[in-house]
């Protein structure tokens, strides 16, 4: 016979489970068909528009605040579209990554987070795998060829 938990009981066992960070990335894409890239001062390479989900915030609102915090850009989390998934087992981040339903024009005008974005260009999506982290190549290659 199985045991009913107590809620107090569920959140003891819930928080001697591991903790991973999560990530949220959202790729947009233009009216033309090609994809949003945003450059963050503090790495090499480009990026999806994205960041950390913070506590008791969903996946879905979290891309919404980063893409608005980045970009200025407004998106709504009823046109998100789930994509996939990466797990970056060094560093134990899991990264969510998403597809706005909606394009843009490629003439919008972003107002960059300034301490933190430093450009951005939209790009084929073909061209897209070489110009972000290594550990995108299998999402990428799976979804956007």
């Amino acid at each position: 016979m199985s045991k009913e938990y107590t809620e107090d009981e569920n959140k003891i066992w819930r928080a001697s489970q591991p903790q991973k960070m999560v990530v949220v990335k959202v790729v947009i894409k233009s009216d033309q068909g090609n994809v949003l890239l945003a450059k963050p001062d503090y790495k090499k390479t480009w990026q999806l528009p994205g960041g950390g989900v913070n506590d008791h915030e969903s996946p879905e609102a979290a891309a919404v605040r980063e893409v608005k915090e980045e970009l200025d850009l407004d998106i709504s989390e009823g046109d998100l579209l789930i994509k996939g998934t990466i797990y970056k087992p060094d560093e134990e981040i899991l990264f969510v990554i998403y597809e706005s339903s909606k394009t843009i024009s490629e003439d919008t005008q972003f107002e960059l987070q300034s301490d933190e974005i430093t450009d951005y260009k939209f790009i084929p999506a073909q061209d897209v795998a070489p110009l972000l982290s290594g550990y995108y190549s299998d999402f990428w290659s799976r979804n956007y060829r």
